[in-house]
């Protein structure tokens, strides 16, 4: 079964797409082109398990057969590879170090801002980098840890594993149902998760690694910054999905992949090579628009951007020809894309299947209006609202490419999704990588205009004022964005978290849905909890008596909360757990090492 399972994965993340990169030659990075693989395997396999399920043929038997044509064909095509002597690699990395370093300190003594920025922010996104990497070895042995995973996302992939469509699939894609099935026909059983699960972290893994290639190629700190933004807007707002079966992020990975595309585009002077690589970023369009709804949007665009960026300024494609081939690859997106949709929509009109539309952009709300809807959209984002703020501030700076980026698909994205998707931060994953992208270049963008300004001002003495009023402007300038009632509520809700964290989460959560707080017994510090301030009622466990006596002296206090490790009369813990056991006290939950307990009132 690991043997089985691990083929499987490999069959899922490389094999196809080490056939199918033959068929668009060029001069790429490695990881470039195993963006370009992992993208355009999965692509594959959905294909075909669509195609052999539509005939009934998605058996064992069957796939096998096609498994081993395939390693044949990929030891055929690989066979001068596989037969080179490779040796050397020590001398080669200490050579490509040494040139490095080499490198980096001419560009410092050159330019000593930008070379400083760049490792600094190259840094973050290597820490990034690394840290999905171990995070993706850690979740090698997990199972589906949230809900949607185990009841749809999961179920669905059983379903194809039998040989047939999911039919209660509302209007979902099915790119990574039709996956992790796959590695089930290669074990022989759904009961085991680990392989379908194992390669989700690489999808986030993917879009640090698209914009650190980015940076390195050009040396761009802004990049590099893009990299560790996109990866901390993740975290924060996704990061329980980074490694588990929900579709957002594999989304927001292929639409970030469409865009890549077209900016390493940008600097192929080949014919044939800027045609095989526009055609990648339309299987990236096309692979996301299979993988969730949200990654159709992206489609309208990119025969546009791939037009005006690239086509348009070109002397070998005639207008004609760069429609042509445009026509051609929206065509193939929707050979690729459209007949899911075509099975799901024909079974919901004819039965079989229901929408889910009407639910998710309306009834879920019940009954907020639009600019409620909005304007809490906004307040959920928090402070990361500002990144907007930065990004449109920053078109005056940002270069034509980006602008579009942001007013075309991020923005109205954003607004889309804080009108009518907004109940869940997970249906903005699509715009996260790429607001990140603008955030990161408009950063570089402002560095450079004020150290060119400054360099233009060296010679010139700025008076002692300008600098106060400099200052003075900072300062108000912070004051609109962080008023007094923002530093109170940062303050409470850094105090919330003092001690052990998730103790106290059980606390509050408790104490929210009871009438509110009430005095507690316990040597747990409770007092310095906001709100939590006059329940208090100190007893450190440490004697029967004295425990006895402060339950005496308090009568009316019903609630103890109990430390299980440093209770030193062990009377204590024996009484409490007996009274629980014969029903006289309740036990409303144990965290931390601490246990709450309901107590009667003593007379």
């Amino acid at each position: 079964m690991l043997f089985l399972g691990t083929l499987s994965v490999l069959q899922l993340t490389l094999f196809p797409g080490l056939l199918l990169i033959r068929r668009f030659p060029g001069q790429r990075s490695f990881i470039q082109n195993w963006a370009y693989v992992f993208m355009l395997s999965l692509l594959a396999n959905y294909v075909v398990i669509f195609l052999l399920t539509a005939v009934g043929l998605y058996t064992r038997t069957v796939l096998m057969v096609l498994f081993a044509a395939e390693v044949g064909a990929l030891l055929w095509v690989y066979r001068q590879a596989l037969t080179t002597k490779v040796g050397g690699f020590g001398e080669r990395l200490k050579q490509s170090i040494a040139d490095s370093l080499k490198n980096f300190s001419e560009w410092l003594n050159r330019d000593a801002l930008s070379a400083s920025l760049y490792f600094i922010c190259g840094v973050a996104a290597v820490l990034s980098i690394l840290w999905l990497l171990v995070f993706f070895v850690n979740n090698l042995d997990t199972v589906w840890q949230t809900y949607d995973a185990w009841a749809s996302w999961d179920r669905w992939a059983e379903k194809w594993a039998d040989n047939r469509f999911p039919g209660d699939t509302w209007e979902y894609p099915q790119l990574l149902p039709a996956s992790y099935s796959l590695t089930y026909k290669f074990i022989g059983t759904v009961a085991v998760k680990f392989f379908s699960k194992s390669f989700m972290p690489l999808f986030s893994l993917m879009i640090v690694l698209m914009f650190f290639d980015l940076g390195r190629e050009r040396k761009s700190f802004g990049y590099m910054l893009s990299a560790a933004v996109s990866l901390h807007l993740i975290y924060i707002f996704l990061g329980e999905y980074i490694g588990d079966g929900y579709v957002d992020i594999p989304v927001a990975s292929f639409s970030l992949m469409a865009v890549f595309t077209l900016l390493k585009a940008r600097r192929i002077t080949d014919r044939d090579e800027l045609t095989g690589t526009l055609w990648i970023g339309a299987l990236a369009i096309a692979a996301a628009g299979v993988t969730k709804q949200t990654g159709l949007y992206l489609a309208a665009f990119y025969p546009l951007l791939a037009y005006w960026w690239i086509l348009r300024e070109r002397d070998d494609f005639t207008t004609r020809q760069s429609l042509t081939l445009l026509a051609k690859q929206v065509g193939v997106i929707a050979l690729l894309v459209l007949p899911w949709y075509a099975v799901a929509l024909y079974r919901i009109r004819f039965g079989g299947n229901v929408s889910n539309i009407q639910y998710v952009i309306s009834d879920i709300y019940e009954g907020q209006t639009l600019p409620e809807r909005f304007v809490k959209a906004v307040l959920g984002l928090g402070r990361y609202a500002y990144l907007y703020a930065f990004a449109l501030i920053s078109l005056v700076v940002l270069k034509p490419r980006f602008r579009h980026i942001l007013l075309f698909v991020v923005m109205p994205f954003s607004i889309l999704w804080a009108f009518f998707l907004s109940y869940e931060h997970r249906n903005l994953a699509v715009a996260m990588p790429l607001l990140a992208l603008v955030v990161g270049v408009a950063a570089e963008a402002w560095v450079m205009r004020f150290a060119a300004s400054a360099e233009a001002r060296s010679e010139s003495q700025v008076p002692s004022f300008a600098l106060v009023g400099a200052l003075l402007f900072a300062l108000v300038a912070g004051t609109l964005v962080l008023d007094g009632e923002t530093l109170i509520q940062h303050q409470l809700s850094e105090q919330r978290q003092i001690f052990r964290s998730s103790l106290n989460d059980e606390i509050y959560r408790y104490f929210n849905h009871e009438d509110g707080p009430e005095p507690v017994i316990t040597s747990y510090m409770i007092g310095w909890l906001p709100g939590l301030e006059d329940t208090w009622i100190l007893e450190r466990f440490g004697d029967y008596d004295s425990y006895q006596q402060t339950l005496k002296s308090h009568p009316d206090v019903e609630l103890l909360l109990v430390p299980l490790l440093t209770v030193r009369d062990p009377r204590i813990l024996e009484e409490i757990q007996a009274n629980i056991d014969n029903g006289l006290y309740e036990l409303i939950f144990t965290e931390s090492e601490h246990m709450l307990v309901r107590i009667p009132p003593r007379k």
